[in-house]
């Protein structure tokens, strides 16, 4: 029992750390959620504008899916091809339904921070940065299909 209790304590500080670790400001968690809904609603709408003001020029998006034969490969897109995917027909896919654009800022520190991001097809989970102008920009994703998604 002195052990389990002498655990306690010795781990409640720790616990207590990695729990308080985001350390954005109040404008710096809106400005990330503004970057993330404009990259969201940017594909919804197929505002190739939005999209890019959302980017930064040296993005990496990627996901491991499985490729033409079934077997997981890795796929990688650009800023640059994001953009030219970002199409004005995405209008009519999407006009019927709910544009599913959930935001959670999962870690934050200085000028780094984690997001998830709940589209209607995908998952993604973002790296922003925050340029020397204030203005946060999406440099890394991961992503993966959910379960809403339809071959």
């Amino acid at each position: 029992m002195k052990k389990l209790a002498l655990y306690i304590v010795l781990m409640l500080p720790l616990t207590t750390t990695l729990s308080a670790s985001l350390t954005l400001s109040e404008q710096d968690q809106k400005a990330i959620k503004a970057t993330a809904s404009n990259y969201a609603n940017g594909w919804y709408s197929g505002d190739k504008d939005r999209m890019a003001s959302s980017l930064h020029p040296s993005l990496a998006k990627r996901a491991y899916l499985a490729g033409t034969e079934g077997k997981r490969q890795l796929h990688e897109m650009s800023a640059e091809i994001l953009v030219a995917g970002t199409v004005t027909e995405n209008i009519q896919q999407y006009a019927n339904t709910a544009k599913r654009a959930e935001i959670e800022i999962l870690d934050g520190f200085g000028q780094v921070a984690t997001v998830k991001l709940q589209m209607n097809d995908w998952v993604d989970y973002m790296h922003m940065i925050r340029l020397e102008n204030g203005d946060w920009r999406i440099i890394n994703v991961l992503w993966e299909f959910n379960e809403n998604y339809k071959k």
